[in-house]
């Protein structure tokens, strides 16, 4: 009786026949950090399928558009797909096709997916002229003016405002594969209108 009393009257701090209990602490469980959701890209749900795979991302088919003056042509940048089996599947057919005909729905998101956005926060190329060797920023919609001879449209970022001969380059901006194209004019393009400008570009190696 003595010894249980003795052990009641320590409120079972320590325990009976010698020795400390030992408290053991609560086990607190690490709490897992929720995986961000991936936001869907826009542009490839209006797309559609097929959607133009990066991987085959061929940089734009770069044209003169039109002659609004002697003096100014409109350049036109498509971003171009090389694959067989897209441009198949998207009705074209070829090697090198558009993202889809000019005339459907889905050409407009398909492009702006395979293009990315400019630095103008427009879907689109960023556009550039090479002065030199150098790529100088064509200027516009906010852009600082590097570049002389180029200037970007107001209603559309795939359009370009060129004023004289030169090297013109496109490139797709964030969040696309980054290929390029680009449209070399000659100097005596310039102060006449032509019948068929859109074959004015030449190629050269970027």
């Amino acid at each position: 009786m003595r010894r249980s009393a003795a052990c009641l009257l320590i409120l079972g701090l320590t325990a009976c026949g010698g020795g400390t209990a030992g408290v053991t602490p609560p086990v607190t469980q690490p709490v897992a950090t929720p995986t961000p959701t991936a936001t869907p890209n826009p542009f490839a749900a209006a797309c559609g399928s097929p959607l133009p795979p990066f991987a085959d991302s061929y940089g734009y088919g770069v044209k003169v558009q039109l002659e609004p003056s002697r003096q100014v042509k409109v350049l036109n940048a498509s971003p171009q797909v090389r694959s067989v089996e897209y441009c198949a599947a998207a009705g074209i057919g070829g090697i090198v096709c558009n993202t889809r005909f000019e005339d459907q729905p889905q050409r407009v998101p398909c492009d702006h997916y395979l293009s990315g956005i400019s630095d103008t926060g427009r879907p689109g190329p960023n556009w550039y002229q090479e002065v030199n060797g150098r790529r100088l920023r064509c200027g516009g919609m906010g852009l600082p003016e590097e570049a002389p001879n180029c200037t970007l449209k107001d209603s559309n970022q795939y359009l370009l405002d060129v004023s004289a001969g030169g090297k013109y380059i496109a490139c797709g901006g964030a969040g696309s594969p980054g290929t390029c194209g680009s449209c070399t004019l000659d100097q005596d393009d310039f102060g006449v209108v032509h019948a068929s400008p859109a074959g004015l570009c030449r190629l050269s190696g970027d």
